[in-house]
């Protein structure tokens, strides 16, 4: 009898992952994968260990293995493991989406056409009853928009789309649409099914709990209509889904997939995973066990008043404490220390960019590509004005042009092929723009970022999205393109009728009001949240950290300055407050709660800890969250360490 290992404990899954990839029997399965387990591992090995035959196979009938992950890092790493094989194709999910339907040019204008006619139909409705102001004009330009890019469908040639970011243009579609469009080929065309079945025999999705829930609905619809024809591999831990727009109940809907399970944490040392269990233990039950060879580990928490207390001081005393109790001095070094905040706005604070932050986190069509930094709008300061600003800066012409090249219509083929002479009249007003733009900069002075929108926008040193157009002037060149196409469509959009009855005033912040709020600020904040969502700064939160690891991670729970309420509450968590009369009823219907959703946000940023881990929670109750900790057996009385606050200068400190 072969002895069992920490390396050898989950082979039985790995192996049961090879046997579901069968060209002649494929099964579908589910691996579950806690914090640590080698997921993304098991999934190398699994490409790695199919055999020749079968390889052979694949190529002679110019067939692929699908490899969908949930970054562009992973992706390549995984690429260079099966050395760069085209019988792989490795990509994240939106790359996937758009290799499913690229080409297909007439389907995707008959889904756009169809959509457009719907969405502007719903506007109209919104518009013929709502009432004069911002969200009246905001609906008069997104109506004209849309039907200006409705007008414009049969004049596509090919439709074009970036997944990184850019996608400019009126042959060029959105990251949504591109997952929808997907998702409605897979389940509505029998032809593009029978497509995607003769081009993979596997589908294989790293990170299935948070792949978009219309593409992942519409894989499970497309494997059970055609089950014994191909193989879905998942692999993930639904206590480890961060975006709400993740399948909530995956783990429910594959219950005749084969479902391995790997029980190790190879990550962190046994305390973090003592604790990491407890927080999991009445979500799920799922159990991990720490290697042999990571005994020991710190996990210590730091329990303040919400009220009262200076958190930038008791945060650093936090650090000198930790650095006191694990005998490491890299605790004293705030970057040698990566600090979790349960919302990108507390990391905003402290990094200093929260007047572009705050608005363009509140409206659900701009938060989600603004917190990840893929927001096209706003890769325009990011990935355009930025690096020309830089490159301008440090004296780089080099660099500024080729920021220019990749990015201005001034400076393409067309913008600068002018006459016979061969005058380079497109490079002039490029020298001209980039004059302006670095007038603003004279004298060490930091513009906001509607000054250099305004500049950009009049110099046409780069396209400007459709999102940021009702923010320009009214005399700017984009301004009047837009007033233009009203004046074309006449009364369709004619002011409301105010005598009659109006709707609400919409409650969530308008799109074109987000951004006008966020453009007020300093332009010198766009690198500082540029760094942040590169992960280049010592702060990130549950969602830039996935899959990642770091020795040494503080944990900042603060309920007071949480702006998001719905998203989390620690205090309702540990028992400070109950659920509201709302959260209850969802809890009834076993809907998801709060509680809930702050359970996963805990367990992904404690279990990303290595070495040692600090959570710092301020609570109006520190008392009662202390009796919960001890009572639910996560934390010992001698790993809480308490602070008081002095009433004269507001400061807390420790207690040991």
């Amino acid at each position: 009898m072969t002895d069992v290992t920490d390396a050898t404990r989950d082979a039985g899954a790995d192996a049961t992952i090879r046997a579901c990839l069968s060209l002649d029997q494929p099964r579908s399965f589910f691996l579950f994968a806690g914090a640590g387990s080698g997921k993304t591992r098991s999934l190398k090995d699994a490409l790695e260990g199919l055999d020749t035959q079968t390889l052979t196979a694949l190529r002679k009938h110019n067939r692929k293995i699908a490899v969908i992950t949930y970054t562009n890092a992973a992706a390549d790493e995984i690429t260079r493991r099966v050395k760069a094989d085209p019988v792989f194709q490795v990509q994240t999910i939106h790359s996937f989406a758009w290799s499913l339907i690229e080409g297909r040019t007439a389907d995707i204008r008959g889904w756009l056409k169809s959509n457009l006619q719907t969405e502007i139909a719903e506007i109209r409705a919104a518009h013929e009853n709502g009432r004069a102001g911002k969200a009246h004009d905001e609906r008069v330009k997104k109506m004209a928009s849309k039907a200006k890019r409705l007008e414009r469908l049969a004049e596509i040639r090919a439709f074009t789309y970036s997944p990184v970011g850019d996608n400019f243009g009126r042959d060029a579609l959105q990251h949504t649409e591109v997952i929808a469009l997907a998702a409605h080929f897979l389940t509505e065309s029998e032809t593009f099914q029978n497509i995607v079945l003769a081009r993979y025999p596997f589908i294989l999705i790293d990170e299935s709990q948070d792949t978009m829930r219309p593409l992942m609905e519409a894989l499970l619809t497309f494997e059970a209509r055609h089950r014994g024809r191909i193989a879905l591999g998942l692999l993930g831990d639904t206590m480890q889904r961060i975006y709400t727009d993740g399948l909530r109940d995956l783990d429910k809907r594959v219950g005749d997939f084969a479902q391995p399970a790997k029980q190790m944490n190879h990550r962190s040392r046994a305390r973090i995973v003592d604790l990491a269990n407890a927080i999991r233990r009445d979500d799920d039950g799922r159990q991990q066990r720490a290697r042999e060879d990571k005994p020991g580990g710190t996990v210590r928490v730091f329990l303040a008043p919400s009220e009262g207390t200076d958190r930038a001081a008791f945060e650093a005393s936090t650090r000198v404490e930790m650095a006191r109790i694990t005998g490491d001095s890299a605790w004293q070094n705030a970057e040698a220390i990566k600090t979790l905040t349960i919302e990108r706005h507390m990391a905003a604070a402290r990094l200093g960019f929260s007047e572009l932050f705050e608005p363009l986190s509140k409206p659900d069509k701009l938060k989600d590509g603004f917190r990840d930094g893929t927001l096209p709008a706003m890769r325009l300061f990011t990935h355009r004005v930025l690096p020309l600003v830089t490159a301008q800066r440090n004296g780089d012409a080099f660099a500024g042009m080729a920021v220019l090249r990749d990015g201005s219509p001034l400076v393409d083929k067309r913008g600068i092929r002018v006459g016979r002479v061969g005058q380079a009249t497109g490079l002039d007003a490029a020298r001209a723009g980039v004059a302006a733009l670095m007038t603003l900069f004279k004298d060490e002075r930091d513009p906001s970022c509607a000054e250099v929108l305004a500049v950009v926008a009049e110099h046409r040193l780069f396209p400007i999205p459709d999102q940021l157009r009702p923010c320009l002037p009214d005399d700017s060149p984009v301004a009047q393109e837009m007033a233009d196409i009203l004046a074309e469509l006449g009364p369709f959009f004619d002011e409301p009728d105010l005598t009659t009855p109006e709707a609400a005033p919409p409650t969530e912040t308008t799109i074109s009001g987000a951004w006008t709020q966020a453009l007020e600020a300093p332009f010198s904040q766009v690198a500082r949240y540029r760094a942040y969502v590169e992960d280049r700064s010592p702060y990130g939160t549950h969602q830039g950290v996935k899959g990642l690891e770091f020795p040494r991670v503080m944990v900042i729970a603060d309920d007071v300055l949480t702006r998001f309420k719905g998203l989390a509450s620690y205090e309702t968590l540990f028992g400070v407050k109950p659920l509201g009369p709302d959260a209850q009823k969802k809890a009834d219907k076993g809907e998801e709660t709060t509680i809930e959703r702050t359970r996963r946000l805990l367990y992904v940023t404690c279990t990303r800890a290595e070495e040692s881990l600090a959570l710092v929670l301020y609570s109006e109750a520190p008392d009662t969250i202390r009796r919960f900790l001890i009572s639910n057996g996560w934390m010992a009385a001698d790993e809480i360490v308490m602070a008081t606050t002095d009433g004269t200068d507001q400061e807390a400190t420790l207690q040991r």
